[in-house]
């Protein structure tokens, strides 16, 4: 993640609001991902932990490191979930993911893609952490006029083809369209 086109941290209420569960099901991601008990995975541009914490009272007993650039959105999870043992807030630095060598089961990330100004070096430090077999699922706004009045402008959207050109480019394989989101596109991809 790039310091180039990152959310605003002032509209970070907007990230609570209870219809983004409703148009990115917590669910639908558990079920794309194959999300285990006990799984170790990471939130790419977690924000305010909102979707984070709905995934994690699914999978009951898995670590989530719920990683932000934005220091202000990590001391805001610090707070406001500190009585959820699952979520590690972590602040990250542009493209570096504080993580070992495949040691994680699964990474997604959120309506983040849009915000990335070079994508190959995140996208390479996913793939460097991620667990052979591990999945990574993008989910961002789709490409459409007419998909919402929310989110970003149309000129600041990505098209499903181009993230998923990325993603071959990182050395991700099985790289797939995944349903079941409103107003956004999903695509899922493995590590061998």
């Amino acid at each position: 993640m790039s310091r180039d086109k990152k959310f605003d941290p002032k509209k970070r209420e907007k990230l609570n609001d209870p219809l983004r569960l409703k148009w990115v099901p917590p669910a639908r991601i558990v079920q794309v991902m194959d999300l285990k008990k006990g799984g170790e995975y990471v939130d790419l541009g977690a924000g305010t932990g909102y979707i984070s914490r709905a995934i994690g009272e699914l999978i009951d007993a898995s670590v989530i490191h719920a990683v932000d650039i934005e220091p202000l959105m990590v001391t805001e999870m610090e707070s406001t979930l500190s009585e959820v043992p699952w979520i590690k807030p972590v602040l990250m630095e542009p493209d570096r993911l504080p993580f070992a060598a495949g040691s994680i089961d699964g990474l997604w990330c959120i309506t983040v893609f849009h915000e990335l100004g070079t994508p190959k070096a995140i996208l390479t430090e996913i793939h460097r952490v991620l667990r052979p077999g591990g999945r990574l699922l993008v989910i961002d706004w789709l490409k459409k006029p007419d998909a919402c009045e929310q989110g970003p402008p149309l000129n600041h959207r990505v098209a499903e083809s181009e993230v998923t050109a990325h993603l071959h480019d990182a050395g991700f394989t099985k790289v797939s369209l995944a349903d079941g989101f409103f107003h956004h596109f999903g695509i899922v991809a493995s590590k061998d």
